[in-house]
Formats: structure tokens, sequence, C-alpha cells
């Protein structure tokens, strides 16, 4: 199978901005600097939050993130390059653009994938980065047989490259259980071992682009056969350390907003309405995206509208949200997912 994109640009850039160095590697980083001497300053300040665990955190506009405790201030990590938009992205009167090795790639943030004439789940990518028919640019399966950053990355890149098969995690094109003419993706995942956080089965589209006041629609049809995943949505940014994002979640048995970043804020549904096993129901999302409590979270399931808040559901004022993923994004079982008629959108719809 020929390269996806010149030299694999595109696919190395997912892999090293989408997945991030992971979290023993801030570890490190954190354990070799010595700590100030002083409470952090409030001069460069773009945000401050209070994490679940207590601690005060500091971000500053040149990405570095500090942490104040008993009357210090300690380097945490490098959390962004104030450079990473200038580097990565090109705007022009045509739009804007990822920029992959001199080739423009253009943002797609209206996208529809039915998966009609997708008969394998390598269909699902486009050969060259200039494909009008690129969206999805990359393929998780973490999985007990691949747990590690570096172990599912090398089994993605294997599995587009024609080279191997899936080992247990995997992704397929089925036949829709209420509709034999129509096809659908198919997610399995196996349940993370003991010394796994979670497992995941899902693809990602590295080409979304959505700032600080921007909007986006999101709608798919789930069918869960088995099992139950924990998140199967999520919203994320490459911008930052450990790509995090607002997602939805299921939690006790009903869909909820998480935010994967700062206070880890959760909004949460007030209706009786569950999810269902076994049957198709329609998940229908839209964001507003703001770092203070202004952001608009609604979310609907079969056209009931479960929240409709405000709140904060992006990072820091200056992020971008660069990444969609779906499917299996997370899940502490067994589970197999079916989704179809994936849509996103920068208006209503």
């Amino acid at each position: 199978m020929p390269n996806r994109f010149k030299n694999n640009s595109v696919f190395l850039l997912v892999i090293s901005l989408l997945l991030g160095c992971g979290k023993d590697s801030a570890e490190e980083i954190t354990e070799a600097l010595p700590e100030a001497s002083t409470p952090c300053s409030q001069e460069g300040l773009l945000e401050f939050f209070t994490d679940p665990e207590g601690n005060r955190i500091f971000i500053y506009g040149n990405g570095e993130t500090f942490l104040e405790k008993d009357g210090k201030c300690q380097f945490e990590l490098q959390y962004f390059d104030p450079s990473f938009i200038e580097t990565n992205y090109e705007t022009n009167a045509s739009g804007t653009f990822l920029l992959d090795d001199g080739d423009l790639i253009a943002i797609k943030n209206d996208f529809l994938e039915d998966f009609e004439s997708k008969n394998d789940f390598k269909d699902l990518f486009a050969l060259e980065a200039t494909d009008p028919d690129l969206f999805w640019t990359n393929l998780t399966l973490q999985s007990p047989q691949a747990k590690s950053v570096s172990e599912y990355v090398a089994l993605s890149q294997c599995l587009l490259a024609g080279a191997c098969d899936f080992l247990d995690n995997r992704v397929d094109m089925v036949p829709d259980p209420s509709d034999g003419e129509n096809l659908v993706v198919q997610f399995t995942s196996e349940a993370p071992t003991l010394d796994m956080v979670t497992a995941k089965c899902s693809l990602s589209s590295l080409l979304t682009y959505f700032e600080k006041g921007s909007d986006i629609w999101y709608e798919a049809d789930y069918f869960i056969v088995e099992g139950m995943p924990y998140s199967i949505v999520d919203f994320e940014s490459s911008f930052f350390e450990f790509s995090p994002g607002p997602r939805v979640v299921i939690s006790g048995g009903k869909l909820a907003f998480n935010n994967k970043f700062g206070a880890k804020n959760q909004y949460e549904s007030n209706s009786d309405t569950t999810v269902p096993v076994g049957e198709w129901f329609t998940v229908k999302v839209h964001l507003r995206f703001s770092n203070t409590q202004d952001g608009i979270l609604e979310l609907w399931q079969n056209g009931e509208q479960l929240i409709g808040t405000t709140g904060i559901n992006l990072q820091t004022s200056n992020a971008l949200q660069n990444i969609l993923e779906v499917g299996i994004s997370a899940t502490s079982d067994a589970t197999t997912l079916l989704m179809d008629n994936i849509r996103i959108s920068n208006s209503a719809f």
C-alpha cells in the first residue's frame, strides 16, 4: 500500500501531537527541576485554576505551567508551544490550511461520514494529503496486546501500511443489524488489564479547527452491541500536552460532558433517559468554546435535550481545538460499538 502522505508527515504530526509525551515523561521533567523559592507570579499569567486534588495551577502565555505548593512555585511542564498555530497552519483568502511538508491541507469543519462507500477499514483513510475525501488521519487501538503509546502507534502504522493484522482491538465495516443494506463501522475493544488506565478503539481526525468563540455541531448514530464504553466522542487539541478537551461520556448510564483538563468539570443530565444497549440512538452536541463560564454545552439524545448549560469547555483563551475522536475513546469493559452518519459542522443543523 503506498504512503498515504508525502514522507508520512501528517502521520508524524498526529503521532507526536495527538498522543503527547505521556505521563511518565512529564513526571520525569518535574522531578529533574528545582523548586522556585517564591509563590507563582501574576506576570504573564494566562489561566489559573485549582485541580480536583486542590493544587493551584498557573499557566503562562509562554506555555509554561507551574504548581504552587507549600508557598513555592514549581515548574510542571511546557503545556503548549505559543508558536504552534503559526508553525502548523496557514490562513489566506481561500481559508485555513494545515501545513504538511509543503502541501496545504484544507481544514474540514463541515464533514459527513455515512460509510456507504467503505468496504474495509483502510478505505476510511485517503492515500494522499490532497485527496478531497481525506478526513480521518489516525487509528488508535490501545489494548492488552498494545498497551503503551509506542506499541499502539506502531500497530496503527503497520495496519495502515497493510503490513500486519489486528491484534485484539479492531475496526471493521459491517452490515447494519437493523438494515443489511446499510454499512456501518464497528469498534471492538477488549477490557483493559489491571496495569492499564483504559482501553481505546477509535478513529481521529486532525483536520478540524475551532478557536475561542467558535461553534461546533456534532451528530452521530450509536449502537452498543455489548459492554459499555465510557467516552464516545472527544473534542481534543494537539495544541496542548496530552491533547485535552471536552468529551461526551456515559456516567451512571446517562450521557454527560466531561472536561479532560483544568478542574475536570463534569456537566450531568437531570433527565431520566439512559443509554440503551442493542438499539440505535442518536447523539447530538453543540459546543461554543470558551475558557470562561460563558461557554455553551448542549447535548441531545434522540432529539431530547439532556443538557443545556453554560460553563468552561476550552483550556485557555488562545486554545485551538483541532481533533475529533470517535468510537470507543475510553472503556473499562469489553465493548462492541457501532456508529453511522457521523457529522460535524460550524453551523446548526
